[in-house]
Order: structure tokens, then sequence, then C-alpha cells
């Protein structure tokens, strides 16, 4: 086989057929490893902006309000406030959860539990209208910050969209 007017053995072609099939198989691999590695360092809560270990419960305890919303159904209303009390119990009010197939507000009380580097809720709804139904909120909210006083976000729809609400310890 001629290439650029050099004789080339055609061994070549059985070496770079195989190669070939194996980048096409892991361009796509590699596409979405990538999107998640650049989601988790750049994406909120960046990775920078996270706890290096686990924070203590005890750390944890106190009253957050909302102070920034980035969210395409961005709403007037009352700011959320989410309370995490020392017992283990919290009461939440006016903080929206953005589910695939609906769309609600948490609002009434229940318990909380801190895992890592989220926090998990067992929530109770207080049957306000357009209060969402009691449910287990696993991993909703994530703690950010790297020291006391910690910050929390709360994930609207994709995690990866970069939509949610930021609540601050009062």
């Amino acid at each position: 086989m001629r290439f650029y007017g050099r004789q080339v053995s055609k061994w070549w072609l059985f070496l770079l057929l195989p190669i070939a099939m194996l980048g096409a198989l892991m361009l796509p691999l590699l596409f979405f490893a990538g999107n998640n590695f650049a989601g988790a360092i750049i994406g909120p809560p960046a990775i920078w902006n996270r706890p290096i270990h686990a924070p203590a419960q005890a750390d944890l305890v106190g009253r957050y309000v909302e102070t920034k919303r980035t969210w395409e159904r961005d709403e007037n209303g009352p700011k959320a406030v989410l309370e995490l009390k020392s017992d283990g119990t919290m009461t939440v009010r006016a903080l929206p959860d953005d589910r695939i197939t609906s769309l609600c507000t948490l609002s009434g009380s229940g318990t909380w539990k801190a895992d890592g580097q989220v926090i998990n809720l067992d929530f109770i709804s207080d049957g306000t209208p357009g209060a969402c139904e009691s449910a287990s909120m696993g991993g909703n909210p994530q703690i950010t910050g790297r020291s006391k006083p910690y910050e929390l976000y709360w994930i609207l729809g994709d995690p990866d969209s970069g939509t949610g609400i930021w609540l601050k310890r009062q």
C-alpha cells in the first residue's frame, strides 16, 4: 500500500483498525466522565467550597435562611427557612422542591441527620396548600464551607444544572 508516495506495510492497517474501534468506544465514556468531573469541580457547590471532613452534627445546629436562589422558576415570596435543632428534629418553611414529576414546597417538621457532606431529612408535611407530601429527602441539602459556620445548598431539579438555593446560618 502506498501512503504519501511511500510504500507502507499492510500490517499497520490491521493494527490501526482495532485502535480506532477502541477509541470510538472510549470517546463517549471519556465525555461522560469528563462532564461529571467538571460538575464536581465547578458545579455548585464547588469542590473547593465543601468541607474536607464530615462536620459534627452539633456544628450544623441552627437556623438557616435563604440568601440566594438560582432557578429559572424564580418566584417572589417568602424566603426559605430551615431550622436544624440539637435533638435531631427540624422545621422547614417555604423551601421549594423541584422533582421530575412535580413542583411543591416543603413546609412542616421532621427529623434530620448529618451524613458526610450532606444532610438527610425525614420530612412530615403540615398540609398547607402546595406543600410537598411527607417524604425522606436523602442527600439534600449539601453542606458547604470549609469551617464553621457552615452553609447549606438545596439542589433544585437536576444536580448538574446549577439550580438551587443557598441557605446561610443566622
